[in-house]
């Protein structure tokens, strides 16, 4: 189950989208239509709304004027801000209740099409965010073709709002309508098909964690230690975090690795130290990891340490905070680059006498090898049937 939250400056194509989408069986909300219903007369809304713009925007049976009203508030940023502070908060609840209602009632994909999603502060009612842009010459055409506006009147109530480029740093997906309708229908077909597509769920990959027994390495002379694979959802993938360590470390110096390291005295189990060590290197809280399984105890050949992994989801977004002195840089790598063939090496290596097998993980400039790229590979196997 996913709520989408569809957004876009006035005639950037948002209702053509949302109904490719309900065609293809998404369950769909319009913050307009939820507007027109706070509007109704005699409501607490109302009321409030004409206090504050007076009789004159009311017509015939007591009803809002909506076009009498847009003349003023897109023509006086005071005005639409003050009209936004009555409405938006309003909004949200009918919103809130509607989702959950559908939740309850089993919809698996929700689309709240709400033109001001980003500036309302309404990101906390959904999973993803889909921005549709068109350009500025377009979206004045399809205005006047569709409510007749006059060119200025158009050209205004665009320069009311906020600009795609602000809009898009929230976006998981941005869809551009400057495209025929068969070209657009394809596109948003495209990322529905991405969207439903199969894979592994969170409960799936802690089934197939819980359903294999652990390898527990013991050797003399190996200090144990504890690493956290957090995984995270956007736009319907996968992605992993790792982190790239500083020249300042002790062991690893500048290699891709995920947060962990030596367990201490004072913690009560590997968990612990995996979530620590977490907390310590890149700002994660323990409260926001839910941990899923753990994989093979996974030695190291050159610091002498015997490494626990535990597997964890955490919500997205998140702010990480990376220890100066340990982390250079916190990186998401999607997990569909790393489940490609192409970006996977595998290389034997004579070590003390023995051959062993590398693996390296390439995902851009970045390369993931030694025990994390061991410890990622097991991960894939058995999460994902990677081979």
């Amino acid at each position: 189950m996913v709520v989408i939250g569809l957004t876009g400056g006035i005639c950037s194509g948002k209702s053509t989208v949302c109904d490719f989408l309900a065609e293809l069986g998404a369950v769909t909300l319009s913050a307009d239509e939820i507007g027109h219903q706070a509007f109704q007369p005699h409501t607490a809304t109302w009321q409030t709304v004409v206090d504050a713009f007076g009789q004159r925007i009311l017509q015939d049976g007591d009803q809002i004027d909506r076009q009498k009203l847009g003349e003023i508030v897109f023509n006086d940023a005071q005005a639409l801000a003050r009209l936004n502070q009555i409405m938006h908060p309003a909004m949200h609840r009918v919103a809130e209740e509607r989702i959950d209602r559908l939740k309850q009632q089993g919809a698996e994909v929700i689309v709240l099409e709400a033109p001001l999603l980003v500036e309302a502060n309404w990101l906390d009612l959904v999973d993803q965010v889909w921005v549709v842009t068109a350009s500025e010459a377009t979206a004045i055409r399809r205005a006047r073709e569709r409510s007749g506006l006059s060119e200025a009147q158009a050209a205004a109530r665009i320069s009311s709002q906020l600009p795609s480029e602000e809009r898009t740093k929230f976006a998981d997906v941005v869809i551009d309508t400057d495209v025929s309708l068969d070209e657009l229908r394809a596109r948003v077909k495209e990322l529905w098909e991405q969207l439903r597509l199969p894979g592994p769920t969170k409960e799936a990959i802690r089934q197939a964690l819980s359903q294999r027994e652990k390898n527990v390495y013991e050797a003399k002379g190996f200090t144990p230690a504890a690493v956290l694979l957090p995984l995270y959802e956007k736009a319907g993938k996968c992605y992993l975090i790792v982190t790239r360590r500083t020249q300042t470390v002790d062991h690893h110096k500048g290699q891709i690795s995920f947060p962990g390291g030596a367990r201490h005295v004072e913690d009560p189990t590997l968990r612990d130290t995996a979530l620590r060590e977490s907390w310590e290197e890149i700002g994660l809280d323990p409260k926001d990891v839910e941990i899923l399984g753990e994989l093979d105890d996974m030695p190291t050949y050159t610091s002498s340490f015997v490494i626990s992994p535990f597997v964890g989801t955490i919500p997205y977004p998140y702010h990480f905070e990376a220890s100066p002195e340990e982390v250079e840089e916190v990186i998401s790598v999607p997990l569909e680059v790393l489940l490609d063939k192409n970006n996977f090496r595998e290389e034997m290596e004579l070590i003390d006498g023995v051959l062993v097998a590398q693996y390296f993980y390439h995902s851009g400039d970045q390369v993931i090898w030694g025990a994390t790229a061991r410890i990622l590979k097991q991960f894939l196997e058995v999460a994902f049937g990677a081979q």
